[in-house]
């Protein structure tokens, strides 16, 4: 068991550091293009720091797929990883960004954000009701962000600004390989930290979903918070509220819908009654805060955080065990 830890630890060290990678060289190619960085957030950088989730995913259905016996502790497993990580994005790493530094999203593009969010969050609700998503639902997901990237791109949020043309080819060519080649890494280990992470359901008294939630969803939520301090260092505040927004859109349509493609999922009763209601209201609440003030004040994000401790505190204690229609 503690080569598994190691293994672990050692991933989520290295998915950091790719991580920042990763945003250091595609701020430099938007300023190059004179892309928007709150359109370069809520697409290309939260696609890569969903890397994690959307391996979990893939890996997961995998083994579902060898597997059909198992199909509920990898439903469980990766639902909780997914659905974990974007509450954690959502009740802490957003308002922790807004405490120390500003979340920045403009009011007229606060619906195309907040509300491509919470519509992807009631979407995956909506289809996990049965306690089953189909593949023909997995496809529905995708076919909706599919859909949620076009709409950006046509939208004023993907706004082109005047560029500083400052790479030459062969650093456009050399930063957009490094980022490929980081998303790659990232996609090994984030296989290896599912292996070790399937080992650990196994041996310790906890359900595959809040494994998934409270170690798998935080360890792959962490490239976020890494990215989204990055950018607010280098003064790109839209580039970091992209990159939250983004993530929580993008893990759902994207990789449940993926995931399901694959193999299908079971749905974890608490995840159907509990999980996703407290995701979508904490939206909800995030989409009021950001719409009656132009950012997230101290004592809304406190709130947030307290929210999030108080709902593991409950899950924990009223759902200690996943039960499947």
């Amino acid at each position: 068991m503690l080569i598994e830890i190691l293994i672990i630890l050692i991933g989520v060290i290295i998915v950091l550091a790719l991580a920042q990678i990763i945003v250091s060289n595609s701020i430099e190619l938007a300023k190059h293009y004179g892309l928007s960085g709150t359109f370069i957030g809520l697409t290309i950088l939260s696609i890569g720091t969903s890397i994690p989730e959307i391996m979990t995913h893939i890996i997961g259905s995998l083994h579902i797929l060898r597997d059909p016996a198992a199909i509920n502790t990898f439903s469980g497993l990766v639902i909780g990883t997914n659905i974990g990580s974007d509450i954690f994005q959502q009740n802490v790493i957003l308002p922790l960004i807004g405490i120390i530094g500003t979340i920045v999203v403009v009011k007229k593009n606060l619906f195309a954000e907040v509300g491509g969010l919470i519509g992807a969050a009631l979407l995956v609700w909506v289809f996990s009701m049965g306690g089953f998503i189909s593949r023909v639902e997995g496809l529905i997901l995708l076919v909706a962000y599919i859909g949620y990237l076009v709409y950006l791109k046509k939208s004023k949020i993907s706004e082109s600004f005047k560029g500083f043309n400052h790479l030459s080819n062969k650093s456009i060519l050399s930063g957009a390989a490094l980022i490929l080649i980081s998303f790659v890494v990232m996609a090994i280990v984030a296989n290896e930290v599912l292996e070790a992470s399937t080992v650990l359901v196994e041996s310790l008294p906890i359900s595959a979903s809040f494994f998934g939630i409270i170690i798998l969803g935080v360890s792959t939520a962490l490239p976020e918070l890494t990215t989204s301090l990055a950018a607010i260092r280098k003064g790109k505040k839209d580039i970091s509220a992209g990159i939250l927004i983004g993530s929580n859109i993008t893990n759902p349509l994207l990789g449940i819908g993926l995931g399901a493609l694959i193999s299908t999922y079971t749905v974890p009763n608490v995840v159907v009654f509990y999980d996703l209601p407290f995701k979508i209201a904490t939206a909800f609440l995030i989409y009021y805060f950001l719409m009656k003030g132009k950012d997230l004040t101290k004592r809304e994000g406190i709130l947030l955080i307290v929210l999030f401790f108080t709902y593991l505190f409950v899950r924990e204690i009223f759902f200690p065990a996943d039960f499947f229609v």
